[in-house]
């Protein structure tokens, strides 16, 4: 009895490092009070060519929907949807020579991982047709083992939305939401 307890630990600590609490980290800004009507076009010809991003702008759609925007032909607000799903032990960075700026930085991965670590990162712009300027922008990214991008899309969504609506601009915001699912 005293052995099997004894295997049981590593084999414990080897499941454990695959699951636990997902972080979803969220950055958002509402650079200027949008529109009176709710109205949104997509972008005329997809951003990317996938079933992932075809699910996501139907999420999309359906999480406007339900803070009461209304998608039409042409509208003054364009949604803009990214998507990556990139190894986690490489950095994203934009810009060049010495003005880089990093996105996202390098993950390590967990004492007894057993596999490697994806990030899955979704961004939404909401873009004002008129004069392009950015009316909300969204941000969520997670990183995942085993979880797919299609899991996380939903989750990803609805935190990069979390901060869409109200009558006046809202600052930067960066925070961490934790939940369960798979890691």
């Amino acid at each position: 009895m005293h052995r099997l307890v004894i295997l049981m630990i590593p084999i414990l600590a080897l499941t454990a490092s695959c699951g636990g609490p997902i972080e979803t980290r969220i950055q958002t800004e509402a650079a200027a009070a949008l529109p009176a009507q709710k109205q949104y076009s997509f972008t005329a010809k997809p951003e990317q060519n996938s079933k992932t991003y075809d699910k996501a702008r139907n999420l999309v759609a359906q999480a406007l929907t339900g803070k009461n925007f209304v998608a039409v032909e042409s509208a003054s607000v364009i949604v803009h949807i990214a998507l990556a799903n990139r190894p986690a032990s490489i950095a994203m960075t934009t810009g060049e020579k010495e003005n880089i700026v990093r996105i996202a930085d390098q993950k390590e991965q967990k004492f007894l991982q057993s596999c490697e670590d994806f990030e899955h990162r979704l961004t939404i712009n909401m873009i004002n047709s008129t004069n392009g300027s950015t009316l909300y922008s969204g941000t969520a990214a997670e990183y995942h083992c085993n979880g797919t991008f299609d899991q996380s899309l939903p989750h990803l969504i609805d935190a990069a939305l979390s901060d869409l609506g109200g009558a006046s601009a809202k600052p930067p915001n960066s925070r961490i939401r934790i939940r369960t699912g798979i890691e």
